[in-house]
């Protein structure tokens, strides 16, 4: 089993009260992660429970929750004793939170719980659990454990924006980090060798999020509707979200490509990113840039040029380094009548991300951050043109 890095954050958590809830996109590793912080447990006081099998659900659909607990008893739990309970895929099961709230209040137990919907997990569930949980989100894989699950034995260094071009690295890696923006990151397509598999395996999980996570979480009257919207979105990578256009296209309301949009997002399949401004009504007004949370779900839903697949790369890549703590995650992009800068992180650092840079790319880069106010910048490349090498190599944002 290959690890995460966000597996060791998981761990501490073992040992403190709150509940723990993992969320993330369709096939992200979130029940492998489950298993692994189950096997991190030393006490056999604790169960795994998956809502995709009715049997377990029923379990805790009963009306009278201490019932729930003599089941429990019944499956070898001790429960005068510290129980870690681990249950995936919630969302399949509405009334879960008012169950684990009783539970967590009046018996001792560590509920470790997973799924598919950020609105189900982070909203609705704070409702009852308020005070009573932390949240963690699992992404794909950043390219550094790309690297691990494709076992190649390459440690990549922490990532700074004033890194060289790195000639060696450049040569070892580039044929997998061309396969990381080709097929994404999702773990078992990235553990899948065959070319044809990969393209299957992320076509499987894109219609088990069409006919798992919309099915069941939504009340949507037309999926082809909704389908139509993804394949458009596909298409529209890096470019400003156009709600009313989208709507004209589609020959639905802008209330209807709204509440697609936001569940999309809400779920994983999509990622917002807003203008970069210190003004809260900028930011608010201003349309967000579409990325998907995942290149490989993209491409199958719309034949991507290099140039998109290359920045949806590159923008996961950057989020993955944002700052959680400033106002949400902070990746942002700039525009304004004339200019552009494709993202800045953490409100310090702008970033062009070019196919193949080149010099004046990175003059009007920085022309475009003197407007900002920001020093810190650089272009971020794919391939080495001849004569230039003052950018970062985007196999080099681990």
């Amino acid at each position: 089993m290959e690890t995460r890095d966000i597996w060791e954050s998981l761990k501490n958590e073992l040992d403190r009260d709150e509940v723990l809830v993992l969320t993330g996109a369709r096939q992200v590793g979130k029940t492998t992660t489950l298993y692994w912080l189950l096997s991190q447990i030393s006490s056999k006081n604790k169960y795994y429970f998956d809502f995709e099998n009715v049997v377990n659900r029923d379990l805790f659909s009963v009306k009278d929750y201490d019932r729930i607990i003599m089941e429990l008893k019944n499956l070898g739990l001790d429960t005068s004793q510290k129980m870690y309970i681990a249950i995936d895929e919630i969302q399949l099961l509405p009334e879960l939170p008012s169950i684990v709230k009783y539970l967590h209040d009046h018996y001792n137990f560590k509920f470790l719980i997973s799924g598919s919907s950020s609105y189900y997990l982070k909203n609705l569930f704070s409702e009852s659990m308020a005070g009573r949980k932390v949240v963690y989100e699992l992404y794909p894989l950043s390219f550094g454990e790309f690297l691990r699950f494709k076992k190649e034995e390459y440690l990549l260094p922490e990532f700074s924006y004033d890194r060289e071009f790195p000639g060696f690295t450049y040569q070892k890696l580039k044929h997998l980090y061309d396969e990381y923006i080709e097929f994404g990151a999702l773990p078992k397509v990235v553990l899948t060798d065959n070319l044809t598999d990969k393209k299957k395996q992320l076509e499987m999980i894109f219609s088990s999020y069409i006919n798992m996570d919309v099915q069941s979480l939504s009340d949507f009257k037309s999926m082809k509707e909704f389908t139509r919207l993804i394949q458009l979105l596909a298409s529209r990578i890096g470019n400003k979200l156009n709600i009313s256009q989208l709507s004209k296209v589609l020959g639905i309301s802008r209330q209807t490509v709204d509440s697609y949009v936001a569940f999309m997002e809400q779920t994983y399949l999509i990622r917002l990113i807003k203008p970069f401004s210190r003004s809260v009504d900028v930011r608010l007004r201003v349309a967000p840039k579409l990325y998907f949370v995942d290149t490989g779900i993209a491409n199958i839903n719309y034949d991507l040029s290099g140039g998109a697949k290359y920045e949806n790369t590159v923008c996961h890549q950057l989020f993955l380094h944002a700052d959680s703590h400033l106002f949400g995650r902070k990746l942002a992009y700039f525009a304004d009548e004339i200019s552009e800068i494709d993202f800045v992180l953490n409100g310090a650092q702008a970033f062009e991300v070019k196919e193949t840079p080149v010099e004046t790319d990175r003059n009007q880069l920085a022309r475009n951050a003197g407007k900002l106010g920001i020093s810190q910048y650089r272009l971020i490349g794919k391939e080495k043109p001849a004569v230039f090498d003052d950018f970062i190599w985007g196999g080099m944002i681990g």
